[in-house]
């Protein structure tokens, strides 16, 4: 079976609510993560992916294993995910707000300068400043909400107030490049040859400070998942500086 994604796609849980509208309606921790695919894992032809009893598909014979970064930890979580739970994050919808406040349709515009950063890939340099591929999704995220105020009885349209709040859950900090090592995995094919994994041939080691555990932590993780290329407006990341942003407040 081949797979649909490989190392370095970007993907969500299918459940994602920005695949059906710009914003987020309800509770915005029921959101899920925005992920880079770290490894492809797959099953041999004996996996069994179907009840024995009813015939229903109970899991796929690709799965992957999906890295976030969890800013409530300050550090990278990973999980194994089926291929059939997952969706690409070029169908997300991202919204913008203007310099002047209105709203606009960003969506391809985010989705082609994000294609662009692998079309460019990374090349080391210690010391360099890199961001990981899902934060500008993350920070650009927004929730609605409506206020409404009742009086004596009657609900006007006049009263009715939408509050727009950017959703920066999942966002990640700046990352400094210290290191870079081949991939030395093992035990990538079954017996006969089969394809068994795939995974990043080169893997970067970064640096940033951890707010939670006060103090700097290090991790090793796949070249393709950071670009020195993401820019935000009045910033540049020329000579590995970075001037004053403008991006929603990270919490």
């Amino acid at each position: 079976m081949k797979n649909k994604y490989v190392v370095g796609s970007i993907v969500t849980f299918k459940t994602h609510p920005l695949f059906n509208d710009f914003r987020i309606q309800g509770d915005s921790k029921y959101v899920p993560p925005v992920m880079m695919v770290k490894e492809v894992f797959i099953e041999n032809n004996k996996k069994r992916t179907h009840d024995e009893e009813s015939g229903e598909k109970i899991s796929d014979n690709v799965k992957y294993v999906c890295v976030y970064f969890d800013d409530d930890k300050s550090q990278f979580t990973e999980n194994t995910i089926y291929e059939s739970f997952l969706r690409s994050y070029k169908k997300l919808k991202i919204e913008r707000i203007s310099d002047i406040g209105d709203l606009r349709d960003d969506t391809d515009t985010i989705i082609k300068e994000i294609q662009s950063y692998f079309q460019n890939p990374l090349v080391y340099k210690f010391g360099g400043i890199v961001r990981f591929i899902t934060k500008k999704i993350e920070i650009y995220k927004k929730r609605s909400s409506k206020k409404i105020t009742e009086k004596k009885g009657v609900i006007e349209k006049d009263n009715i107030k939408s509050t727009i709040q950017y959703v920066v859950n999942y966002a990640s900090p700046d990352f400094v490049m210290c290191g870079l090592k081949k991939n030395d995995e093992k035990d990538m094919y079954y017996e006969g040859g089969k394809l068994k994994r795939q995974v990043s041939k080169n893997l970067l080691k970064v640096k940033w400070f951890n707010p939670i555990q006060k103090k700097f932590s290090e991790q090793y993780l796949p070249i393709e998942f950071f670009t020195d290329k993401m820019k935000f407006k009045l910033e540049s990341l020329e000579d590995n500086t970075l001037s004053t942003t403008e991006e929603p407040e990270q919490s």
